[in-house]
């Protein structure tokens, strides 16, 4: 039998955080328009400026509102259906100047280390973000849906089977076994949301469903490397049970992100 490492209050918790978001983020996907932006909008730059305490904890507060606004940006411009190659691309030259104003042979060093990490969160998360602005409504709930029950299922059948640890190195608390339920509850969302929404084949949504599951992982993963670099444990204390806004969404940035590059191939809805 699994060890039990999660307390009662903790789920709870846990379970509470999720349902209310899951209230939230219903809404406003039913709402759609403005409120679904101003709510990526938001999303995004408490996960970025979580990003940003992590890697710059000693930088004044001005360096990190400087990437929220460059990140603001990257999002207007999917939202206005402008190229975001362009808005990248002014993001790093706004970059770029910052690193070079002031420059001093004493500081150089730290200035471009901070660009780099200011940039880096622009990367990760609005620009992994972004796509999902000009998103089918069916397409935005499968890139929410299925991560969201995919680490769900992870985390419960974690608690209660798993038993063989998948990459301790990184997240010494998930398992196999969670793992592999995570996937099988991708694979039935996205086949669920096709057979109702779709146009390609079941089969292709199977497969969809496989390639966001492993990439809601690898997410997950990511974010944890992140972290443990630095060694902390969670993002922020913003969301009971959850931690912080970086650690609910890094499933979905590159679940966001996989299937934006997939769907330009093959087209799974109208």
């Amino acid at each position: 039998m699994a060890e039990h490492r999660f307390s009662a209050a903790g789920l709870s918790a846990r379970m509470a955080t999720g349902l209310a978001l899951a209230a939230l983020l219903l809404a406003v996907w039913h709402l759609g328009g403005l409120a679904l932006f101003g709510l990526v909008m938001v999303v995004a730059a408490l996960a970025q400026w979580e990003f940003y305490c992590l890697f710059l904890p000693q930088a004044e507060r001005g360096i990190k509102l400087l990437g929220l606004a460059l990140g603001a940006g990257l999002l207007s411009a999917a939202w206005f259906a402008c190229p975001l190659s362009l808005a990248l691309t002014a993001a790093v030259l706004v970059l770029a100047v910052y690193s070079l104003a002031g420059w001093r042979h004493e500081t150089a060093l730290t200035r471009l280390a901070r660009g780099g990490v200011l940039l880096g969160g622009l990367v990760y998360v609005p620009l992994l973000l972004a796509p999902a602005l000009g998103f089918s409504p069916a397409e935005q709930l499968l890139v929410v849906v299925a991560p969201a029950l995919s680490d769900v299922m992870a985390y419960f059948v974690g608690i209660r089977f798993g038993t063989h640890r998948i990459w301790p190195a990184v997240s010494p608390k998930k398992s196999v076994e969670g793992a592999a339920a995570g996937l099988l509850a991708a694979v039935a969302v996205c086949c669920a949301i096709g057979a109702v929404a779709g146009t390609a084949s079941l089969p292709a949504f199977a497969l969809l469903g496989l390639e966001l599951g492993i990439m809601s992982q690898l997410g997950d993963f990511f974010e944890s490397s992140l972290k443990r670099s630095v060694n902390i444990k969670d993002s922020g204390k913003l969301l009971p049970g959850h931690g912080g806004m970086l650690d609910r969404i890094d499933s979905l940035l590159f679940a966001s992100g996989a299937y934006a590059v997939t769907a330009a191939f093959v087209p799974f809805f109208r």
